[in-house]
């Protein structure tokens, strides 16, 4: 017996170890690919033209935020909407732009908070956030001159999920009375493209198209657009297109939820910070992104069509039973009323009585369970009663604290003043609210949030003061983290963009009033991306930070040295008696960033390309066209062989070079 026991318990743990075996294996490969995941984020793009145009256009943007976040890489897909539904809702897709009516069902089923931008298109230099539809017939179709004119037609449309190929007409036919899938013939052709060919070929009397496609196509050399009339065009002011309805927010670009929160912040730092005329935008025919645009016209324009995701069936309301059965709630209400006046004299003093104990013990549990401090005193500031929050907050229990004068928390930071302005807002108005310093029992200071309302007897006068205590300690560390992180680099500590503008305009009216020289030296380094490239990104960050170190020990507590992004700095030198005062600290910051970086044992060298700008100059200048002209005095040291620094010369220089532009 004995014996065949221990072969059953010898096969049973040859069998889980062969199962934990092939179970390695598995969860390895599960690991890799969610590792490979992490690292990869896809751009989905709602593929409303045809592909090749499509690539064109969004390839450069998915470019463009592949090199802003070092960390993982985009890959643009373009794809039908059904096929965004689909990976969306096997979480194969990171980040989608599409049209805003499918925006508002994706926000509904995947739990969004909202879009991370808006589109901005450019048009022949005029920025245009907004999009419409327009309807369009064969110019020599003399029996079709207005909407109302489509009934019974057949109108080709991409689909009825295209928000500018056919949810905005369908908008404009209803407010005419015509139902757009009952009044016209639709023929769903799945491109904006298709639509037009459809009406030119004599396949549809009409079509539907989102606006800006024919003044496209005109300009691709594909389209003679005199052979085509517009229907019901409208007179809108400052918008570059041909519509024929009204219009709504331009396309939103939308971060999906497994998104981390840091990714999607850098990546909406970079749209925000996508200009004209940057060579992204120019590519893809945009001005830029703006904060995410009101959406609510379009969800408005879902809801009247019962577009999805508002197109479940209307539950029955109120008002529905009223009419279908007014008379038989007419008579159960004279019944329950009956009812309800004999319970009401029968319970009313028990209720009064049950009420009354309910409001003492729910009174007497918010006084002991409420996070905030209460403090109960009398007219004269004696404390009265405190809950176990004030304890907490303030370090003194309720025995010590009761019967002493509130005086007992004061900390010192305000005056008499302050105080007499208390009491008197307090006493006029019977109510005080705002922030105060009060010291705990152990002798910390602390800010706390106070709020004093006076109870006042049957008669009117003041039978006691109550007082709520918060905390505020965490909020005012928050506040000052986000303070610093507004205006310091994350990673090397440096002033950053707008507190840099900051110290050039106070450079610059000093100079102004002292009648002294100050510089703008913008430093780009040389070699950097080669770092970043054969050593990782990581060891570039090292590398970044370091050279911050030692270009900051190089200038004085007056100067200023900030970092602009990537390699990029701008050194601010005030107090300088003349230009060539500069000198010296430009020859040392060259000296010092071209010494080589040692990191864990691997010998990285760099040097830098300086350009400098002088204020005064001769001519008046604000801070951008200053840091416009220390910008292109740079690009002529790259062009100069690099590890150098040139002045910025008018005659040689010309017209500034843009401020934003890519890293080298």
């Amino acid at each position: 017996m004995k014996r065949l026991l221990c072969l059953c318990l010898c096969r049973g743990l040859g069998t889980l170890m062969v199962s934990l075996a092939a179970l390695v294996p598995q969860a390895q490969a599960q690991l890799e690919t969610q590792l490979k995941a992490e690292q990869d984020l896809v751009l989905a793009v709602f593929a409303y033209r045809e592909p090749a145009l499509m690539i064109e256009r969004y390839q450069p943007l998915a470019d463009y935020l592949d090199a802003q976040l070092p960390e993982a890489r985009i890959t643009l897909q373009l794809m039908g909407l059904d096929e965004i539904d689909n990976a969306i809702a096997n979480r194969q897709i990171d980040l989608l732009m599409t049209n805003p009516s499918h925006y508002l069902m994706v926000r509904s089923q995947n739990a969004l908070t909202g879009a991370l931008a808006t589109l901005i298109r450019l048009e022949h230099g005029q920025e245009v956030s907004a999009l419409g539809g327009v309807v369009i017939t064969r110019a020599d179709r003399d029996d079709i001159s207005s909407l109302r004119d489509l009934k019974k037609r057949r109108v080709a449309i991409p689909g009825k999920r295209f928000l500018g190929g056919y949810q905005t007409q369908a908008y404009e036919l209803k407010q005419l009375g015509l139902s757009p899938t009952q009044d016209l013939a639709l023929l769903e052709v799945g491109n904006h493209d298709e639509v037009v060919n459809a009406v030119l070929e004599g396949r549809a009397d009409a079509g539907f198209v989102r606006t800006g496609l024919l003044e496209r196509r005109s300009r691709e050399d594909k389209l003679d657009i005199t052979q085509l009339k517009v229907l019901n065009p409208q007179q809108l002011a400052g918008f570059p297109f041909v519509v024929s309805t009204r219009l709504y927010p331009e396309w939103p670009l939308i971060a999906l939820p497994q998104v981390e929160r840091a990714t999607v912040q850098r990546i909406a730092t970079a749209l925000f910070a996508l200009t004209p005329d940057h060579p992204v935008a120019q590519a893809g025919e945009i001005a830029g992104f703006a904060p995410p645009m009101d959406y609510l016209p379009v969800d408005n324009l879902a809801r009247s069509l019962r577009l999805p995701p508002f197109d479940q069936s209307t539950s029955i309301t109120w008002g529905d039973i009223w009419e279908q059965h007014r008379l038989d709630l007419l008579a159960l209400l004279v019944v329950l009323l009956v009812v309800g006046m004999l319970l009401v004299l029968l319970m009313r003093r028990n209720r009064k009585l049950q009420r009354q104990r309910e409001q003492m013990r729910l009174a007497a549990s918010v006084f002991s369970h409420a996070h905030e401090g209460i403090m109960i005193t009398s007219p004269e500031a004696l404390i009265i009663e405190v809950n176990p929050a004030f304890s907490e907050i303030t370090g003194y229990s309720r025995e010590e604290a009761i019967g002493q004068p509130t005086s007992l928390l004061r900390s010192g930071r305000h005056d008499a003043t302050f105080y007499a302005k208390l009491w008197n807002v307090l006493l006029d108005s019977g109510y005080w609210e705002g922030e105060i310093w009060d010291r705990h029992r152990s002798g910390r200071l602390y800010p706390q949030r106070l709020t004093i309302s006076a109870v006042r007897d049957e008669s009117g006068k003041v039978s006691h003061f109550v007082a709520l205590i918060a905390d505020i300690t965490a909020l005012k560390a928050h506040q000052q983290e986000l303070e610093h992180l507004a205006h310091y680099d994350a990673l090397t500590g440096l002033p950053t963009r707008p507190l840099l503008a900051d110290r050039i305009r106070q450079a610059m009216a000093a100079a102004r009033r002292h009648q002294q020289y100050m510089a703008l030296v913008f430093i780009d380094l040389d070699g950097f991306k080669a770092v970043n490239d054969t050593h990782g990104h990581d060891m570039g960050d090292r590398l970044l930070i370091e050279l911050g170190r030692r270009m900051q020990a190089e200038l004085r507590e007056t100067d200023t040295l900030a970092r602009l992004g990537g390699d990029e700095f701008v050194a601010v030198l005030v107090e300088l008696a003349s230009e060539e005062a500069s000198l010296p600290v430009l020859e040392r910051l060259l000296h010092r960033v071209a010494a080589p970086v040692e990191i864990d044992g691997q010998r990285l060298e760099v040097s830098a390309s300086m350009g400098v700008a002088f204020y005064p100059a001769g001519e008046e200048l604000d801070a951008d066209q200053l840091m416009r002209q220390a910008d292109q005095a740079m690009y002529r040291a790259k062009r100069g062989g690099k590890n150098r620094y040139e002045r910025f010369e008018p005659a040689r220089d010309g017209i500034p070079a843009p401020l934003h532009r890519q890293a080298s």
